[in-house]
């Protein structure tokens, strides 16, 4: 039988920074469970994600007897977001509390953020008084405690000890693994190919999702309007997924309407072309994130096949952080991904991230073109029995060095820690995400772009959760936001001509949306520098996947021009806040907005949300006043609704106001609330007959001497985003006169 993922993880004689598990894979089964004892779990072997179970962790102990000053431990990895437990209210979820012999007094301890790495949330029980001798047993209970959000096959705990109090923990032998079932549909998506040509056969891909937003059963699908049926939808073979083929029959841009167990949806917007010969936008998402072989969940073969089957990805990457990955483990990695790749139909990249601490350089996508047997890292979270002799590139100034004349590609971006802009290698790094699960961080590309830096846009998941592609935050205990996708323009599918089209910047980024956006001067597209004289004329063509509400113009960091396209409701209203209060990780970014409006001799009627990521973001409404809780990181969200009052008044944790209702127009009356965009803002909502639909040209009639980045951001009225790969325009003085 092949070598598992876990198993390979389990090779290294310890893992971890801070604290170290030792895993002693050396040892049998059998020797293993007469020193060290047993642990065991009483839970369902499935449940289904985020619902409430009973479970019950029994350490039954060994030879290594555990005195006055030894720990036990129950850890889990990093994804798993099972909800903060509490040890103050039996009545209430999550209830926490241990049972040891009555000679034996101990404390329990829920840690959020432990010190074993990746296994990060913990119970930690320490022995206060008296001594666990062999046969003793020490149970620890939790109660109508909420489960993780994601669904996956590969949920497990590890039980360890401490004898000695100190950073050396034991890995018992594991209990068996469960697994976490998705829950019932809320909604069907169906993903096309964003282009094609008459005649050409695709596959448009439907499936279901639960509130947390894993791909459920569901019926077979129907599909109407454009296209013509080419054959029976096939159920996929691993996934929740139908697959159903359909034949492009005419030229122009489509939305396929499908239906499907009594939900219905459009598809993405798909661009059919007469000329087969023409280059094709491609999507997918060179920060796909991490397995089991990083921080993440489930395993590496999962993660790719989850990103092409159900994620509807065109190329997709892997990237462990790599103080988590031996040399045992980048051969399997190698393997894995060449297994996938399929030039034609799927990319899988080779890749891993380089990962030190940001005054180091912090965290940098590698992308490699070929085939690479080394293992190049930052540090290393693990002690082999057989240690890797290639050297590892702790800061920038040698990592780059080392990495300059590769075939590689580097993506820059916001994660654990954010990449150190100070270092920039332009011929290997073309590539700065702006939106991933941890935020949406526009801050980020303002910055590269002071600095001088040539970008190319691009958006990903980061994700820890096996979903590459598809990926919500969950609880928010180590995300925030939906995932986001890259779109790159190439004349075909293959690795070298997909890379080509990335160091030409020919790219752009989106909140998840499969948006269309094409922009370009002077006939030039994105990423091209154009030189020339008098006025910059720019030109953006948009199909969205929902009503196209405004378009922003950036002349390098500034906001040039904002153009509202939407039309506006005159009995609707809409109220939106977001931002961030700092610069840095998803923890940094994360801003709590709970808060509430009221309706001052009025009644609230038809509350919509808008823009909101996971149940966490919920809507209380009574007649007169509406509450909710809410965070956003660098997005907004928010909700439309009728009202008959003649003023609101509003109050959130940051700011508080009032507004009369009959004086906003098409502007929206907005309040300040300080970091970085963060604000509160009330206005007539958009009409919901919004054209998905938008050609727009922006002229600068004076531009600056010098070279400076031209972008665009979409912004549509269910708050999707798409932003554009700058187009860098040169002028001399005497050219601007």
């Amino acid at each position: 039988m092949p070598v598992t993922d876990t198993e390979l993880i389990a090779r290294s004689r310890w893992t971890g920074n801070e604290g170290r598990v030792y895993h002693n894979s050396d040892l049998g089964i059998e020797e293993r469970l007469k020193r060290h004892g047993r642990g065991a779990i009483d839970m369902p072997g499935s449940f289904v994600a985020g619902e409430g179970v009973d479970i019950v962790f029994r350490f039954e102990i060994g030879e290594t007897e555990l005195a006055r000053g030894a720990r036990l431990r129950v850890a889990w990895r990093w994804p798993f977001d099972w909800a903060d437990l509490q040890q103050s209210d039996p009545s209430r979820p999550n209830f926490l509390d241990t049972r040891s012999p009555a000679d034996v007094e101990v404390s329990t301890l829920y840690e959020r953020r432990g010190d074993l790495n990746p296994w990060h949330h913990d119970i930690l029980i320490t022995v206060d008084d008296g001594r666990l001798e062999k046969g003793d047993i020490l149970e620890v209970r939790c109660r109508s405690w909420e489960g993780p959000t994601f669904a996956t096959d590969d949920g497990y705990f590890l039980m360890l000890l401490n004898p000695e109090g100190d950073d050396a923990w034991i890995r018992l032998v594991d209990p068996p693994r469960f697994r976490i079932e998705p829950g019932e549909p809320v909604q069907i998506i169906a993903i096309a190919p964003s282009g094609g040509y008459v005649g050409e056969e695709a596959v448009v891909r439907v499936r279901a999702i639960d509130s947390w937003a894993n791909a459920t059963p569901i019926d077979r699908p129907s599909i109407q309007g454009f296209g013509v049926a080419a054959g029976e939808p096939q159920l996929n073979s691993r996934f929740p997924v139908w697959e159903v083929p359909i034949l492009w029959g005419k030229e122009g841009v489509h939305r396929i309407d499908v239906s499907a167990d009594g939900f219905s949806c459009l598809s993405n917007p798909v661009q059919v072309t007469a000329d087969k010969d023409l280059s094709r936008l491609h999507w997918g998402d060179l920060h796909a994130g991490q397995s089991e072989i990083g921080c993440g969940a489930g395993t590496l073969d999962h993660h790719f096949a989850y990103a092409r089957d159900v994620a509807g990805l065109e190329f997709a990457s892997q990237q462990a952080n790599d103080h988590y990955v031996t040399r045992a483990i980048w051969e399997h990695v190698r393997e894995v991904t060449r297994h996938h790749n399929d030039e034609g139909h799927f990319l899988a990249y080779l890749g891993c991230e380089w990962s030190p601490y940001t005054p180091d350089g912090g965290d940098r996508n590698v992308i490699y073109m070929d085939d690479e047997p080394r293992m190049r890292r930052s540090d290393r979270f693990f002690q082999e029995r057989e240690p890797d002799p290639e050297p590892d590139l702790p800061r920038a100034p040698e990592f780059l060095d080392a990495f300059r004349s590769q075939d590689v590609i580097l993506n820059l971006h916001v994660g654990g820690r954010p990449t150190n802009l100070d270092w920039h290698c332009p011929e290997i790094e073309p590539l700065f995400e702006i939106h991933s699960t941890h935020a949406t961080s526009e801050w980020f590309l303002q910055d590269a772009i002071e600095r001088g830096y040539l970008i190319g846009v691009t958006a990903g998941t980061d994700g820890v959760m096996g979903r590459p592609g598809a990926c919500g935050p969950g609880r928010r205990v180590t995300r925030n936001v939906a995932n986001g996708l890259t779109a790159v323009r190439a004349r075909e599918l293959t690795q070298q001509s997909v890379a080509e089209a990335f160091r030409n910047r020919s790219c752009y980024g989106t909140t998840g949306a499969r948006i269309l956006l094409d922009v370009c001067i002077d006939g030039q597209p994105m990423g091209s520098i154009v030189d020339g004289k008098g006025s910059v004329s720019i030109q953006v063509v948009c199909e969205g996947s929902a009503g196209v509400e405004r378009i922003d113009l950036f002349r390098d960091s500034e906001l040039f021009e904002s153009r509202q396209l939407a039309h506006f409701d005159e009995d609707r209203y809409r109220i939106l806040w977001g931002g961030t209060a700092k610069r840095g990780t998803a923890g940094d970014q994360r801003q709590i907005w709970d808060g509430e409006i009221k309706a001052l001799g009025g009644i609230f009627n038809d509350v919509d949300p808008v823009g909101f990521q996971c149940p966490l973001d919920a809507l209380s409404i009574k007649e007169d006043q509406v509450s909710w809780t809410s965070a956003t990181a660098g997005n907004d969200m928010g909700f439309v609704f009728e009202c008959d009052a003649d003023t609101v008044e509003f109050r959130t944790q940051l700011i508080a106001g009032s507004v009369r209702l009959q004086d906003l127009g098409t502007t929206a009356r907005t309040f300040d609330a300080g970091g970085l965009d963060r604000r509160l803002e009330i206005t007539r909502a958009p009409s919901e007959s919004t054209s998905p639909s938008a050609r727009e040209t922006f002229i600068d009639t004076s531009p600056l001497a010098g070279r400076h980045a031209y972008w665009i951001r979409v912004i549509q009225t269910d708050r999707h985003r798409a932003w554009s790969s700058p187009i860098y325009v040169e002028r001399s003085e005497a050219d601007t006169d």
